[in-house]
């Protein structure tokens, strides 16, 4: 074993690689992953588009799913209740999202995107595939797909475990 090494943690599973610090981990990668690119985000939605990160997600999501109810969106973007709230508030008042009573239940709201919310979106979302290409660079088309197909398997097996702990650690 060379200076600085470390032997492989005895508990490390099967399937995990082999690791010797939390910078092994798999989670804490991804996490790690995430947070360069949150920051990264932050900075450029802020400057070009006066919206933080967690408002275009939310008009994003808003505006990909045409209409929703806040508790649906509030699971989809795995966010509690008085955060997204504080955020639709933000779109309301930006003008960029409408909430509006839900017909059918009126405990709930449903949120869709206002026309200038459309008009913005178009333009972030030119963006964020611009910068996406940056992200992805150093993948093959092939590999792009694969990593595709490898969050969606990790992220619905990980929010089942969400749901069936109900919040609690996978």
């Amino acid at each position: 074993m060379t200076q600085g090494s470390r032997e492989p943690h005895p508990q490390a599973s099967t399937k995990h690689p082999a690791v010797s610090s939390i910078m092994d981990v798999v989670t804490f990668r991804m996490a790690r992953l995430v947070a360069i690119n949150t920051r990264a985000g932050q900075h450029w939605s802020e400057r070009l588009f006066d919206l933080s990160l967690n408002e275009w997600w939310l008009l994003a999501a808003t505006h990909a799913h045409k209409s929703i109810r806040a508790g649906d969106m509030a699971e989809l973007l795995v966010m509690d209740k008085s955060q997204l709230s504080r955020l639709i508030r933000a779109l309301v008042d930006k003008k960029l999202i409408r909430s509006t009573q839900d017909p059918d239940d009126a405990r709930a709201t449903i949120l869709d995107v206002t026309s200038r919310g459309h008009l913005l979106h178009e333009r972030v979302l030119a963006e964020v595939l611009r910068r996406n290409e940056n992200v992805l660079a150093p993948l093959s088309p092939e590999e792009v797909l694969q990593l595709n197909d490898l969050l969606a398997r990790l992220t619905d097996h990980n929010m089942m475990l969400l749901q069936k702990n109900k919040g609690g650690a996978a």
